[in-house]
């Protein structure tokens, strides 16, 4: 994310540059102009079959409600609903990069220097899955385009390097052991490529377009099957190589192509051509990339989705083809929202719609493992805290967004006991937690005064089923689950029918007392699936989910009621001040100690992000305490993060009045000068009983 204007520069997204940001946003612009495509097997299998259910085009004179009702039709396409079906797996960072200490690499690099002597894919493989993740994406190409593979196009990779004699292939070891697993093996390919970017190298050398057999060594070929494009020297190139990565190591389940372009130089990419060679060759493959064409980045590198994080995402395009086509997403995918009914119904400046293709789009979350927010291992390397990452898992999977945690092998080509470590004891909470729904059993039936849809009746939602749903005849309804005893739990899931849409606005869900209901929870958007955890466990012996708004008549898959282990703690969440309607925000998203604390547009992420413990303690980021800062006492002190280390300085008492007090100082958390503009700073100041003493947990 990019908050107070200041970039940040994640080392996937964009690069060490200010205007790095600009390259990336020109790098989509090149992924969604497309190239003529001539594919060899048009006559026997068409490189683009036509898509009813991804695509939806959006005529200029649709009213904001006909744009709406089109949304609501929106589905995945079978292997998107697969891929979100995953919910999660892991990045895996490795390369030339891992040995030189650098994030970026420059493409000028030895690889002799790649020498990972003791390289154990299985031990990668079987840390995963242990962990409860589904599979894995291998950066076999970064920036630097350094190849994991031997390639018959290039000398820069590891074949030319004297680990193993020249013969080495990480790739093939990894989805050789990502299969042995049986998890889902997918590969970065970057499109960038500061190797190739060098003085007589491909990269946007200006060559032209011309007629090409891919691939163009014809000794390469698999089944018979060949490409003819019309590309210019880079896309030849990147072409052969993305053919030998499609034919050489079993099923590929993802191709994840990353935006950012550090060469500072417009290379047009051909990707519809890449999308014809994945539908091809791989058509079970996401492809993952800016603007898509399956699956889309949700626009930060912490992990975290919006609250409301809908799938289908208006865009530009041609409708025909934007099933397999790179578009851009609404503020290039960083906007605070890009599918709400409001972003739906933007106009031009004519009065027609701002949109002319609605498409299923749905997010991935990615973070890293590293505490430092590193992607490749680095000397001194240490880990997010398993309560850390539990708290991406509910931002992420609980918010209808994959989440796709990064992992980094070391030097020897192994992860370091202390990450598999880290990532048991996370695996062991989620799995613990989700080991019983305590809903099982449950009598299912319509609230009073709510009607089923013909084939959609009540105990579906109960059936542990993703593809048959109860769905009420509105766009409003409750189902009340009876369950065989009283139960105890403290966490909901709700899971929503993408066969026919994600359609939900908002729901509400209510315990009954013994005489009444009582809502104990209530939240906007669901997708696959969308987790709420409660400030205290709820027993109750029937339980009442009730659709408070829809696009239209929504569909319930699932309906889960859970307890974690060891009790109990607030969940992490944002603190918004009253008289601002601002969140208490980390400035600039730092995990430095001493970072300042004031107030910003609420926007989810991870800085905004607060547990309150019950040792006393508001936590970001797992680790981090809101701290008054050097233990001061006076008016005006700031308040900073800082390690949780149990001082008075770092207690806060929550008030029934909305006010949150400094435990050492006696005073309350305060925003400067009444303020309200993003910016202002949080000090401690004597209670006073002002709006800008006052605060909100939701």
């Amino acid at each position: 994310m990019f908050p107070k204007g200041v970039p940040m520069h994640p080392p996937n997204r964009f690069g060490p540059a200010p205007r790095t940001r600009a390259l990336a946003r020109r790098a989509l612009t090149a992924l969604s102009v497309p190239a003529l495509v001539v594919p060899a097997l048009a006559a026997t299998a068409p490189a683009f079959a036509a898509t009813t259910v991804q695509v939806s085009p959006v005529a200029p004179s649709d009213s904001s409600a006909t744009v709406i009702a089109k949304a609501a039709d929106v589905v995945p396409a079978p292997r998107q609903l697969a891929w979100q079906r995953l919910e999660q797996y892991n990045f895996i960072h490795f390369g030339i990069n891992t040995f030189t200490g650098r994030e970026w690499g420059t493409g000028t690099e030895d690889p002799n220097a790649f020498q990972p002597t003791g390289l154990n894919t299985d031990q990668w493989a079987a840390a995963i899955k242990a962990a409860g993740f589904k599979g894995a994406i291998l950066t076999a190409k970064h920036h630097d385009g350094f190849l994991l593979f031997p390639s018959k196009y290039s000398n820069f990779g590891v074949a030319s390097s004297s680990w193993s004699a020249g013969r080495g292939d990480v790739v093939k070891s990894f989805t050789d052991s990502m299969h042995k697993y049986g998890l889902k093996a997918g590969l970065y390919v970057s499109p960038a490529d500061l190797h190739e970017n060098q003085p007589g190298g491909k990269f946007a050398n200006g060559s032209p377009s011309r007629q090409v057999t891919i691939p163009t060594d014809s000794s390469e070929i698999v089944n018979g099957v060949t490409f003819t494009f019309n590309s210019d020297d880079y896309n030849t190139y990147f072409e052969n190589t993305l053919y030998e990565l499609f034919t050489r190591y079993g099923g590929i389940d993802e191709l994840w192509l990353d935006g950012a372009n550090p060469t500072g130089r417009n290379q047009p990419y051909n990707f519809r051509d890449w999308t014809t060679m994945a539908r091809r060759l791989q058509p079970n493959a996401v492809m993952e990339g800016d603007g898509g064409p399956d699956v889309r980045w949700v626009g930060n590198e912490n992990g975290y989705a919006r609250q409301s994080e809908w799938s289908v995402v208006p865009t530009n395009g041609d409708p025909a083809t934007a099933a397999d086509t790179a578009l851009p997403v609404p503020g290039f995918n960083t906007a605070a929202d890009v599918g709400s009914d409001a972003v739906l119904s933007q106009r031009k400046s004519d009065g027609t719609s701002a949109w002319n293709v609605l498409r299923w789009s749905p997010a991935e979350c990615n973070g890293t493992l590293s505490a430092r927010h590193n992607w490749f291992w680095q000397t001194g390397e240490t880990w997010r805290s398993p309560t850390e990452l539990l708290e991406i898992y509910y931002g992420s999977v609980g918010r209808n967004c994959n989440f796709l945690l990064n992992i980094s092998p070391n030097r020897q080509g192994l992860l370091d006991q202390s990450a598999i470590d880290t990532l048991s004891q996370f695996g062991t909470v989620v799995s613990q937690t989700f080991a019983t729904n305590l809903a099982a059993g449950a009598g299912v039936a319509n609230d009073s005064g709510t009607s089923s849809s013909t084939g959609h009746t009540p105990n579906l939602a109960q059936d542990g089923n993703l593809d048959s749903s109860w769905q009420p005849t509105g766009t409003t309804g409750g189902l009340v689950l009876t369950l065989p005893s009283a139960r105890t739990f403290d966490v909901i899931s709700v899971q929503e029918d993408l066969n026919i849409g994600q359609r939900t606005r908002s729901f509400a869900v209510d315990s009954w007392n013994g005489g009444s209901w009582t809502q104990i929870a209530a939240d906007t958007t669901i997708g696959h699936k969308k987790l709420i955890r409660l400030t205290s466990p709820v027993s109750t012996s029937q339980v009442r989910l009730r659709i408070t708004g829809a696009r239209a008549n929504p569909a319930i898959a699932e309906v889960g009621l859970y307890r974690r282990p060891g009790g109990s703690t607030s969940p992490a969440g944002p603190i918004k001040g009253v008289g601002s309607g601002r969140c208490l925000d980390v400035n600039g998203a730092s995990q430095a100690n001493g970072a300042t604390v004031l107030i910003w547009d609420c926007n989810g992420q991870s800085n905004q992000q607060w547990t309150a413990t019950s040792t006393s303690e508001l936590r970001v980021y797992g680790n981090k305490c809101l701290d008054v800062n050097g233990g001061g006492t006076a008016d005006g002190t700031a308040v900073i993060i800082w390690d949780c280390n149990g001082q008075s300085n770092q207690k806060w008492r929550l008030n029934s009045d909305g006010t949150i007090t400094a435990v050492g100082a006696n005073k309350c958390l305060d925003v400067s000068g009444n303020g309200t503009a993003n910016g202002t700073r949080v000090q401690i100041w004597t209670c006073n009983g002002g709006s800008n003493q006052k605060w909100t947990r939701s």
